[in-house]
């Protein structure tokens, strides 16, 4: 933002010295101040954001890291779903020849966009449900954002050039990189809004299971309104594009995440996370993303065995390769490797921890020989996966920063301390730790979710916690 900013600047400068006419200089500016929205920029002042992570977002990323295999071919449209303890959800992506819609013209066929909808679509749809959270009823209004800030968050705004897979590379060029001017890079990120735009999704929920009567939600995923460029007219009448803004709001399956149990959790989204490139950091990115609602959705501390955490992460192909390919082996465990040693390398760190039972040679850093069959042994090590814990000390942060965005007198620190969900989470914790209760345990017999107790005792639940609730947890406690 502050480099935006910045160059914003200089081109103010280099304007004013020019010798135009008074006319030009004030249509500049005036065009300068509808540049971008009021919306302020992901994880601002602090290195994360509430993000949801409901059983959509685990469909949504299920998706994008199975490609087509996620995907079953009907007669008009193309579905796929996963299914949970309450219902299942589904994804749909159908065919429209509404040429009205000219930008849409190019991603009129189903298959081009399941193909298309990868890591990049991914974050694009974390960012844009990190930033509706942040309303209290975003499904009832029109949020508005930057693609120009949605650049500064993801790492894109300074970096010039990308990295090209060898599969996309072409046969007369060895470069792995290739230079991208800023319009390439809004068009980049403004061609995965209209990838999301497609996506509807089924929310099936079971009334009776044992008579196999659900009740089913249908909506789009993404409601995208306008997808807008903005332009600067300059004396050879060219019309350069400085900016995109995005005007979207969710779908209903929001409204219905905000107020049912069943898709109510939600992780925190690091800015970090948000960096990682979708080509040279892969496995890095979909570790991360994975255990942005994985640890949340009541499996807190739960272990996972690597073969099942590469599956869960769209690595099934690539199992069954290295099973017969020693190579193709080597190359799985190093990558899972590296992924983890750049997760490790965060100022808040995501953390996969082994088992201690687990052999030495195991271990990412270790330099020890492989025995024979290694890569079956290592398939069945397990160990944690587990996210950047958020203290009370950035939850206080991030009531402030989020007070200063919407205009609210800012809350002091002190005050923030002294609020009751604060002090009755601490409360809560104490008593937990002094009965030796874990906290899956405790969440599981007042019948919540391990992410809502925990963030109930850091004070960072975003709703009023209910009296009812309240009664429940010291009761459970033996409080008063």
């Amino acid at each position: 933002m502050r480099h935006s900013d910045a160059k914003n600047k200089t081109n103010s400068t280099k304007k004013r010295s020019h010798k135009s006419s008074i006319k030009s200089k004030s249509d500049v500016s005036s065009r300068k101040e509808t540049k971008s929205p009021t919306e302020a920029q992901l994880c601002q002042n602090r290195f994360y954001e509430e993000c949801p992570s409901s059983a959509i977002t685990d469909t949504v990323y299920t998706a994008g890291v199975a490609g087509m295999e996620f995907w079953a071919l009907r007669h008009d449209s193309l579905n796929g779903g996963k299914d949970f303890s309450s219902g299942r959800v589904e994804l749909q992506i159908r065919d429209r020849f509404d040429l009205t819609d000219f930008a849409e013209v190019a991603y009129q066929t189903k298959e081009v966009i399941a193909h298309q909808f990868g890591e990049q679509t991914l974050k694009l749809h974390y960012a844009l449900a990190a930033i509706a959270f942040r309303k209290p009823e975003a499904w009832k209004e029109e949020i508005k954002v930057s693609v120009s800030k949605l650049l500064a968050d993801f790492g894109e705004d300074k970096k010039k050039r990308r990295y090209i897979p060898k599969s996309e590379r072409k046969t007369n060029k060895k470069s792995s990189t290739r230079y991208l001017s800023k319009e390439e890079r809004l068009r980049q990120i403004a061609h995965h809004v209209y990838l999301l735009k497609r996506l509807e999704v089924w929310v099936r929920e079971w009334r009776i299971r044992s008579k196999g009567v659900f009740a089913i939600e249908r909506s789009n995923l993404w409601e995208i309104y306008s997808i807008t460029d903005i332009v600067k007219d300059n004396a050879r009448g060219k019309s350069p594009l400085i900016d995109i803004e995005i005007t979207f709001r969710p779908g209903l399956w929001f409204e219905k995440f905000a107020g049912h149990e069943y898709l109510r959790e939600f992780g925190y989204l690091t800015q970090e996370a948000l960096k990682l490139d979708p080509y040279q950091e892969r496995m890095a990115l979909r570790l991360a993303y994975f255990a942005l609602f994985a640890i949340q959705s009541n499996d807190y501390g739960r272990c996972y065995q690597i073969e099942t955490l590469l599956k869960h992460i769209g690595y099934e192909n690539e199992i069954a390769a290295a099973k017969v390919e020693r190579n193709i082996a080597l190359n799985l465990k190093r990558s899972f490797d590296r992924g983890l040693r750049t997760l490790r390398g965060f100022e808040h760190p995501y953390s996969f921890i082994y088992d201690s039972d687990v052999p030495r040679w195991v271990l990412p850093d270790s330099k020890i020989k492989k025995p024979n069959h290694w890569f079956d042994n290592w398939l069945a090590c397990s160990g944690t996966l587990q996210q950047p814990e958020i203290t009370s000390e950035q939850v206080i942060e991030s009531i402030s920063v989020s007070s200063q965005e919407e205009t609210t007198p800012k809350l002091d620190k002190k005050t923030v301390k002294s609020e009751q969900p604060l002090s009755f989470g601490k409360q809560i914790r104490k008593a937990r730790k002094a009965n030796g209760e874990s906290l899956r345990t405790m969440a599981k017999q007042v019948n919540i979710s391990s992410s809502r107790l925990s963030q109930i005792e850091n004070g960072c639940y975003p709703h009023p916690v209910s009296s009812t609730l309240k009664n429940r947890l010291l009761a459970y406690l033996g409080l008063d």
